[in-house]
């Protein structure tokens, strides 16, 4: 039973690390201030999926369109700019707004969710374990993860696995993970193997007994949670020439590799009934982690009024909202998903633009019905964008650290407040 609850709570680890933002997120705001020399902003789509349009303004002027070369588009601003995005289809949000200045953040990546990096097909791995790894017996009961999946050891080899990972050469690390107490409180990481593999089919791959190291250091994660939430946390390795992450710990303890690469720890709190969500990513560093959670959204802290959103979370830098029945196509009346990135945080309000251009319109405040989420980050939400489309890299992973607030709800009509 302990090993079967240690899968539930850490075996899903890479599909949440993947979804950390809802499932919501489709754009990522801007890349802390880079994007070229002086005030000039560039606005840079991850994927390939086409537009209806992509329009700016500054200072509350009038809109002008994008042209996009290469993926990425460029305008002048010295203070305030804004950028407007409609998706034709794609998975994520159809309306894509910004807002921020150049102090802020110089570029702005959006998604449409019409593919990226990291996409994969079922591999069928088999896995055989030793006696002992670095003189700690391998028994029955512990848990073997590879690529997002896990299984437990029955005291037999092999180890069936059915990761998701892309094809063609690459690195793969595959690590095996003690649970102790029932249901599980605590992890004992005993060690891994990082072989090179050409992945090209759908398998049998084999991973013989052979070449298996103990963990070099065991560190401890420490989750503090607000009162009444729950809270989880994973620890994940990554280096270069690998395609996909793997766990190597979680709950209070995650073992490093005797080699070079990140650690990448996610955690995650939730309220009782679900409406709260609380996430921390952050490149550990391979040192015993801390997690500090933003407080959860309070009372008061959003409303709408009309066409204007109003923001006051204490400890944000920049706010996502993700709506769905807001907006409406103005030639069908159908529903349209909405996100817009405030960069700035404090207090802040957004009046809602309708671009021309993007054939959209605003959904009637007397009737709407809509569903939301509603973030509050620290750090530079762009960052986990560009990881989910760019794809990993040791690069992209240092010195990341981003915490956010969700708060999930609905409202109907033309007024509401955060209760």
């Amino acid at each position: 039973m302990k090993a079967r609850g240690l899968l539930l709570l850490l075996g899903l680890g890479l599909a949440l690390l993947l979804a950390a933002c809802g499932g919501q997120t489709g754009s990522g705001g801007g890349g802390g201030g880079g994007g070229g020399g002086g005030n000039t902003i560039t606005v840079r789509q991850l994927d390939a999926a086409p537009l209806v349009g992509a329009y700016y303004r500054t200072g509350g002027g009038s809109w002008q369109a994008l042209s996009f070369t290469g993926g990425e588009a460029t305008f002048t601003a010295s203070g305030d700019y804004e950028v407007a995005v409609r998706c034709q289809g794609g998975g994520l949000a159809d309306v894509q707004l910004f807002k921020a200045s150049p102090a802020l953040t110089r570029t702005v990546v959006f998604n449409c969710g019409g593919g990226g990096s990291g996409g994969g097909s079922s591999k069928r791995f088999e896995v055989s374990l030793p006696a002992s790894i670095g003189g700690t017996p391998v028994q029955a009961g512990d848990s073997v993860f590879v690529g997002g999946s896990s299984e437990v050891y029955t005291g037999s080899n092999p180890v069936t696995l059915y990761p998701s990972m892309p094809d063609g050469p690459q690195d793969v690390l595959l690590t095996v993970l003690r649970p102790v107490g029932s249901p599980p409180t605590s992890v004992t990481p005993i060690g891994y193997k990082l072989v090179n593999l050409n992945l090209t089919g759908s398998g049998p791959f084999a991973v013989n007994a052979t070449g298996w190291q103990p963990f070099s250091a065991v560190r401890t994660i420490t989750l503090n949670p607000p009162s009444g939430f729950m809270g989880i946390s994973q620890v994940f390795f990554f280096k270069d020439g690998m395609k996909v992450p793997n766990i190597v710990g979680g709950l209070d303890r995650y073992g490093t590799l005797a080699t070079s690469g990140k650690y990448l720890g996610l955690a995650q709190a939730q309220s009782s009934g679900y409406q709260d969500q609380l996430f921390v990513l952050k490149e550990t560093g391979g040192a015993n982690w801390n997690v500090s959670f933003l407080t959860p959204w309070a009372t008061g802290q959003f409303s709408v009024s009309g066409d204007t959103l109003t923001f006051n979370h204490p400890q944000a830098q920049a706010y996502v909202f993700f709506a769905y029945s807001f907006l409406e196509d103005s030639d069908t009346g159908f529903p349209l998903r909405v996100e817009i990135t405030l960069y700035g945080g404090g207090s802040a309000s957004y009046t809602v633009p309708v671009v021309p251009g993007l054939s959209y319109r605003l959904a009637d405040p007397a009737t709407r019905s809509v569903r939301f989420y509603l973030n509050a980050f620290q750090g530079d939400p762009a960052r986990f964008q560009n990881l989910l489309v760019g794809g990993f890299s040791e690069s992209a992973l240092a010195g990341l650290d981003l915490s956010w607030a969700q708060r999930e709800g609905s409202f109907t009509g033309s007024s509401y407040t955060l209760p």
